[in-house]
């Protein structure tokens, strides 16, 4: 069986579990009154069943559990670092399920996102056979940075937290998550399973094929008006697998990081723009760059085409632009860009909501 073979199979299984589930559970939810009622930051105008993500998990589970029975062969390590993956984001979405039915505060959430990611870093103590930590990378000057363990096992913890928060924060229009989670997706793919090394990692290429089929069997009935969106339990999951996936086979931290970087640059600016406004980083509000978009007169539709379009071209140029300098400058350009871009975007938007304050 070939192995382009292998990745359809699992990606159809993955499709197909999640998008034969997603209808189930929102009939459940509607059936239950398993529902989020419209708060002030939100968009959606009608109660929404938030439990999707159980059903991404489901699909990418079992798709995986079909890739080992697949004639795929992976090294020990491997299968110890994919059961350490399933067992961190099976906590993930099960405690956030709980916050998406129940409610948690933000403290003790934060520390349960420590814990699941202490399930893939902790057991590298055991030695360096076990265990998930970036202890090195490439260096875009040349050479390889190498960290001692204490600090790979600190920037491992806040690779893991920033990721699962950035797919948490941008969950708030319809199909947004999951479309950059797609294209994360597919890039990650390319570049496993077409290498640019010429050193292939095939059976790691199988984990962004059965996360990124499973987001699609989700995303018809999440786009605008969206039937159910994905809650916690989903936006976490997808961050919490696409840290580790980044990072499961060797740090692929520039690829992620340039697919990511819009994202990314929204929480940290974000973050930045609470605490200087005196106000906790972990409160929410309408301050995202698609709310500032919405606020603008954007649709949902056309902020998440713009959203998923820049992603998707900083993917390619993660995988086509040859030299580590280049990729450096790029995320250097789009960091200057975006920031200028949403330093214009609060001051207008502010304007905006004096004006009608008024």
């Amino acid at each position: 069986m070939s192995h382009a073979l292998i990745a359809l199979a699992v990606a159809l299984v993955a499709g197909g579990i999640s998008a034969s589930l997603i209808p189930q559970l929102t009939a459940l939810a509607h059936r239950l009154g398993l529902v989020q009622y419209p708060r002030q930051r939100d968009v959606h105008q009608k109660p929404v069943p938030r439990i999707a993500g159980l059903g991404i998990f489901i699909g990418f589970l079992v798709a995986l559990g079909v890739s080992f029975w697949l004639p795929v062969d992976r090294f020990p390590i491997e299968v110890e670092r994919i059961l350490l993956l399933l067992i961190g984001a099976t906590l993930v979405v099960g405690v956030m399920l709980w916050d998406d039915l129940v409610g948690i505060a933000p403290l003790p959430k934060l520390f349960w996102q420590l814990v699941a990611a202490a399930v893939v870093i902790v057991p590298r103590l055991r030695g360096p056979d076990h265990g998930l930590v970036i202890e090195q990378f490439n260096n875009p000057f040349g050479g390889v940075v190498h960290l001692p363990l204490a600090a790979a096992v600190l920037f491992t913890l806040f690779w893991i937290l920033g990721m699962m928060n950035t797919l948490n924060w941008i969950d708030g229009l319809d199909g947004l998550a999951g479309s950059v989670t797609v294209i994360a997706c597919v890039v990650l793919f390319v570049h496993t399973f077409f290498r640019p090394e010429g050193n292939p990692q095939f059976t790691i290429s199988l984990l962004p094929v059965a996360l990124g089929a499973a987001v699609l069997g989700f995303l018809p009935f999440n786009w605008y008006p969206a039937r159910i969106i994905m809650g916690d339990s989903g936006a976490m999951f997808l961050g919490f697998t696409l840290a580790v996936i980044s990072i499961i086979g060797g740090a692929k931290i520039a690829t992620a990081l340039l697919t990511l970087w819009v994202p990314i640059l929204d929480v940290a600016w974000l973050i930045l723009y609470r605490l200087v406004n005196g106000r906790s980083p972990l409160h929410a509000d309408r301050g995202h760059l698609h709310h500032r978009l919405l606020d603008l007169g954007w649709s949902q539709q056309q902020i998440v085409f713009f959203i998923a379009a820049i992603s998707g071209v900083l993917g390619a140029a993660s995988l086509l632009l040859p030299w580590p300098q280049l990729k450096l400058a790029a995320l250097v350009a789009v960091g200057v860009i975006g920031v200028v871009m949403l330093s214009v975007l609060a001051r207008r938007t502010g304007q905006e909501l004096k004006r009608a304050a008024d």
